[in-house]
């Protein structure tokens, strides 16, 4: 269920209030997020949407390269080296932070901030949101391991992996689990939080470049919150909210957002 083309923060220093960025859909990427921005006043001065402005042209320019060379930086760190105002991260991106990674902008790689952006300027519906009509299990899940099951594979849940197993090049063998039962495959994908990955990852494969990433990556608790009213809230939208808190990422109003 595809909302309109707007990305709506809450106001803290005035509750029930909201501030919308809308992208026209006459217009054509980068163009319809520029008219965004420029069109927002509340939450921005024009200095700051000037400064923002030119602090990002290097990202605009130089491309996935230069958005791969971001990932020593954090959001916050890399906002004061383009000479942009913090109350430009305070104002906006401590709610993209949150929503896009569950923690603050000082903590979380300007790398990810830089390839959501990107994506918002190249293409014309790359920031438009959606709600899925009906429970993710039934709508999400549902069709995905049906197609997987239509091409011969085979899903399992509740099926704990206690190790590993490799042949003598080093490539998987089979997966045992915690029952006992050994798992032997063309291909394996299996979900994982990361410090449990980290615990599964067999020795000879620690040293290899690409897995002595993991040793950065750190687990981040989440938790979703459903709330149920006796009555319908007032100055609500039918969208994705941002909250623009230390504690909430983003929140919605499920009746109205998911008709079923």
């Amino acid at each position: 269920q595809w909302k309109e083309h707007s990305m709506i923060f809450a106001m803290p220093n005035k509750p029930g209030e909201f501030s919308r960025f809308d992208f026209p859909e006459v217009l054509p990427a980068p163009i319809n997020g520029i008219w965004a921005i420029l069109t927002n006043n509340e939450m921005l001065t024009w200095p700051e949407k000037i400064k923002f402005a030119i602090g990002l042209l290097p990202a605009i320019l130089g491309g996935q390269a230069y958005v791969e060379a971001q990932d020593g930086l954090s959001v916050k760190d890399w906002m004061r080296k383009q000479g942009i105002p913090d109350r430009v991260t305070t104002e906006v991106f401590i709610a993209m932070s949150k929503a896009l990674n569950f923690i603050n902008p000082d903590e979380l790689s300007m790398q990810c901030i830089l390839i959501a952006l990107n994506r918002f300027l190249q293409e014309k519906h790359g920031s438009k949101m959606a709600f899925l009509d009906g429970s993710p299990p039934e709508r999400l899940c549902a069709p995905i391991v049906d197609h997987i099951q239509s091409l011969g594979g085979e899903v399992r849940t509740n099926s704990r992996i206690q190790k590993i197993d490799l042949n003598n090049d080093g490539t998987v063998k089979s997966f045992v689990l915690n029952n006992g039962s050994v798992i032997e495959a063309d291909a394996y994908v299996f979900a994982t939080p990361v410090d449990i990955l980290k615990l599964l990852l067999p020795e000879n494969w620690k040293e290899m470049p690409y897995f002595k990433k993991l040793e950065k990556l750190v687990g981040v608790p989440v938790i979703n919150v459903h709330i149920w009213f006796d009555r319908k809230l007032e100055n609500t939208y039918d969208h994705l909210l941002f909250s623009r808190s230390p504690l909430l990422s983003v929140y919605a109003d499920m009746s109205v957002t998911c008709k079923e």
